[in-house]
């Protein structure tokens, strides 16, 4: 009788922990996949968004009219910010104070890094040849990706910390922000 239990106590174990390895097997596989996509999704936006990045800052730098430029490559909440922070104090009647910038922008964005008194995408006022040194991934998702970007000009020997964040926009991106570090 002691053998016959143990007959089924045996088995009855063994099965129970295969039960239990195959869920820890099944849960590793699911996060293993939600990696891979996520991994996926990253290439993707890293080429991509990149790509586009690089083509269109030193397009804008190059352009005629950049302020109709600067329109069509932005959103239309960041292009309202960025003109509000470039415009601050100044004798202008759009122009706001640096409490009233604060005021109306600090949800939205951190103004510590809006760029106040300076251009779009670079602190210069006078640039000479404009390029997109370097594109580094830091994070996003299928809506919105951010980049860590050095935007260098070669002739003045000057270069640019800037953290751009850009949104798709039916089948192009725009720059939903832009983060100045100097």
């Amino acid at each position: 009788m002691k053998a016959t239990k143990s007959l089924f106590i045996l088995p009855a174990t063994l099965l129970f922990f295969a039960c239990q390895s195959n869920t820890k097997l099944e849960s590793k596989n699911t996060a293993d996949s939600a990696a891979l996509v996520q991994d996926t999704l990253s290439t993707s936006w890293k080429d991509e968004g990149c790509s586009w990045l690089k083509t269109t800052v030193e397009k804008h730098f190059k352009t005629e009219d950049s302020s109709a430029d600067m329109k069509a490559i932005t959103t239309a909440t960041y292009y309202e910010y960025k003109v509000d922070a470039t415009n601050v104090d100044l004798d202008l009647d759009s122009s706001l104070t640096n409490a009233e910038f604060q005021k109306k922008w600090n949800g939205k964005f951190d103004t510590k890094f809006a760029g106040i008194g300076t251009g779009f995408l670079i602190s210069g006022q006078d640039y000479g040849s404009i390029t997109l040194s370097t594109c580094d991934f830091i994070h996003g998702n299928e809506q919105e990706a951010t980049f860590k970007v050095l935007i260098s000009d070669c002739q003045y020997n000057t270069d640019y910390n800037r953290e751009i964040t850009l949104v798709k926009d039916q089948h192009t991106y725009k720059i939903a922000n832009v983060k100045e570090f100097d």
